[in-house]
């Protein structure tokens, strides 16, 4: 059995506690190190400091399969040992396999002899995601990757994807912390994005006519979108939540087909291929590049060829406001955030899985995103998601104060399901309330970023009830450190700190 399992929206470790996973993303995009970081043992160690439990790694098709149905198992092995120090500090992993826009002739992803661009010739944007919108290069590719188009080899894009997804899980899937496989990072639809960019810019344009009562044509609208600064000043147009669902359920019918019929099936393709060598690691399914900003998702949950619904899956979106990557990532608008992650409870909802928020944030080095990364910390307390951090930097990325938001207070494992738990910085106050399960006898871990100063507020267990079936538990070099309580045979339970 895999250390993680998932039952209905929860995600279940082999004790069978309710489990949050919170971590990072860590992807090389560099070809020229062949998609091999310098990370050591020290970078692995940070971040169990920071208490991360869960990986997101990357691994580059690139790097997998040079050439076509020739694979490159040193790159695999050296993931492999990223894999294992993981593991050494207690974190899980799931294999990301990485794109941007899609090849890594234009920034990391598919190799050269799997992207196909009928001679249309990439042109950089200066918000690089912007390329998605605009370049007929990364369109073409898609488009033939979605079409299956055969390689000079006679097999199809996608069946060649598949069988590296499947060659690199037969390589990894005996280390014991690996978890699970995300399908595709941000699959994006290819050139029938122009129906798509068609629908958002009209509607969008309908809005700024209305509010100034001067027309404003797409083709204006498409200018502006590329000058940051005025961007800027036309998403205050986007600040209300039903102003900015408006202009998202625009795009609605244009993805919803997409979703449907093309990457749903494709997800499929390259579930089987997994299946055929590891039959428990959980699925992470992502939606299409719009969803990302707010567009309703419409996946469909991974069959087999008989139909029937495969038992691990979850529901893998990412969540970035529309400043994401630009110079104003810190003016995240609170409710276009409220927003997206709404829409993708819906779809949780639906789909009746667990949620793995894959990314957000991308503050970088940002000195004012601290509100904004707070803002994100409690819409996930209240939907009481997981998440992984895009992305890591270095061992020093934790001076920003942006970083609160990441680095925060958070309930490892319950010995039940969780019905609620938060943190506050400013008062290092934390709650958190669950209901154990009989049947569970390993204990609830909470892990806090300054076990030091936790310890000295007050804490109440079940009313104090429970007050002395705990331990302080602090990690070696460094100010981190664990609350363990063991369990009392089922119940509500509660814990309160300051």
């Amino acid at each position: 059995m895999k250390a993680i399992r998932t039952d209905g929206s929860r995600f279940i470790d082999k004790d069978g506690r309710h489990v949050i996973l919170h971590g990072i993303s860590m992807v090389c995009k560099d070809k020229s190190k062949n998609f091999i970081d310098d990370w050591t043992e020290t970078d692995f160690a940070k971040l169990k400091e920071w208490g991360f439990n869960v990986i997101r790694l990357g691994i580059i098709w690139d790097g997998i399969e040079p050439e076509p149905g020739k694979y490159d198992d040193n790159y695999l092995e050296n993931i492999r040992k990223w894999m294992q120090l993981a593991n050494k500090y207690d974190q899980y992993v799931f294999l990301d396999m990485h794109q941007d826009l899609y090849s890594q002739q234009y920034a990391d992803g598919a190799p050269d002899w799997a992207t196909m661009t009928d001679e249309h010739v990439y042109q950089a944007t200066e918000l690089w995601s912007d390329a998605y919108l605009f370049d007929r290069a990364v369109q073409t590719a898609f488009d033939h990757f979605w079409n299956n188009t055969a390689a000079s080899d006679g097999i199809g894009l996608q069946d060649h994807y598949a069988a590296a997804w499947g060659h690199a899980v037969k390589t990894l899937s005996n280390e014991p912390n690996l978890i699970g496989y995300d399908i595709m990072n941000e699959p994006f639809i290819g050139s029938d994005v122009y129906n798509i960019v068609v629908s958002l810019f009209s509607r969008f344009a309908q809005l700024m006519t209305d509010a100034t009562g001067q027309q404003v044509e797409v083709e204006q609208l498409f200018e502006v979108w590329l000058d940051p600064e005025k961007k800027m000043e036309a998403l205050q147009m986007l600040d209300d939540p039903a102003a900015y669902g408006s202009v998202m359920n625009a795009a609605g019918e244009a993805q919803a087909y997409f979703e449907r019929e093309v990457l749903s099936p494709f997800n499929n393709k390259v579930a089987a291929a997994i299946r055929e060598v590891d039959q428990h690691g959980i699925l992470f399914l992502e939606t299409n590049y719009f969803s990302n900003m707010g567009v309703e998702s419409s996946i469909a949950p991974v069959t087999n060829a008989a139909g029937i619904r495969d038992a691990e899956q979850c529901y893998a979106p990412h969540g970035y406001d529309l400043v994401t990557d630009s110079d104003f990532v810190h003016a995240a608008n609170n409710d276009r955030i409220d927003f997206i992650f709404e829409q993708h409870e819906k779809t949780r909802q639906r789909l009746n899985m667990p949620m793995m928020i894959g990314e957000w944030g991308a503050y970088g080095e940002s000195e004012i995103a601290e509100a904004a990364a707070l803002h994100i910390q409690t819409v996930f307390e209240k939907l009481l998601v997981s998440d992984a951090y895009w992305c890591y930097l270095y061992p020093e990325m934790d001076r920003y104060s942006s970083f609160k938001g990441v680095q925060r207070s958070y309930p490892m494992a319950a010995s039940g399901p969780i019905d609620s738990y938060s943190f506050v910085h400013a008062t290092n106050t934390f709650q958190l309330a669950w209901q154990e399960d009989a049947s569970v006898t390993a204990p609830t871990v909470i892990y806090f970023p300054n076990l030091a100063a936790t310890q000295q507020t007050s804490l109440t267990i079940d009313n104090n009830n429970g007050a002395g079936n705990y331990e302080w538990v602090a990690f070696d070099d460094g100010v981190g450190g664990l609350l363990v309580i063991q369990p009392i045979g089922g119940g509500a339970r509660k814990v309160q700190i300051g």
